[in-house]
């Protein structure tokens, strides 16, 4: 989304959302990434951890690892994410040795109900940073080339301009303007 504010001049400053901010292209690359699997070392509490396959599944519903003795529980469902942080700010990281790891390759995936972690490690930052774009895009709900050019369309088509009034603010939605009084 995008959005007309203002600098400190007063003059007016157009602002890009995050998710506008990368293309489809990017995107797209990004899960073929994550489909085609990423080595990545799964720590655990008090051990040095597991290296293991990561995989997004081919409808991207769900991250699964393997090797796994639990298969059926080697997984993580996407609508079961709560977050995804960058860098070793998990209790867990914080268990392991200060610096045994770049914090460039570390990302914690948070999940259902109770906020289990998953705190991963990857082999460099670029790994690391497809991973965290690609779950936070899925988190968002943007799983699919169609639905993210619909959303670019859309974007494209009906910006939302906020401009800098504070009696009348005009939005450009579904082919229409609206004008909307101070509220």
């Amino acid at each position: 989304m995008s959005s007309w504010g203002t600098e400190s001049q007063g003059s007016p400053r157009y602002c890009r959302h995050f998710l506008t901010d990368n293309s489809i292209f990017h995107v797209e690359r990004c899960m073929s990434a994550m489909q085609s699997g990423t080595q990545m070392v799964k720590l655990k509490n008090g051990s040095k951890g597991l290296v293991r396959l990561f995989y997004l599944d081919e409808h991207r519903s769900c991250i699964r690892w393997r090797p796994s003795r639990k298969s059926e529980k080697a997984k993580i469902t996407i609508d079961s994410l709560y977050k995804v942080t960058e860098g070793h700010q998990s209790d867990i990281f914080h268990r392991h040795a200060e610096g045994s790891f770049d914090p460039a390759c570390c990302f914690t995936i948070y999940h259902g109900n109770h906020m289990e972690s998953v705190d991963l490690v990857t082999s460099n930052a670029e790994e690391a940073r497809t991973w965290v774009t690609g779950l936070r895009y899925l988190m968002a709900g943007i799983s699919d080339e169609d639905s993210l050019a619909k959303r670019q369309r859309t974007h494209d088509q009906y910006p939302f301009l906020l401009p800098d009034t504070d009696t009348c603010k005009r939005v450009f939605a579904n082919q229409h303007v609206i004008d909307l009084e101070n509220r």
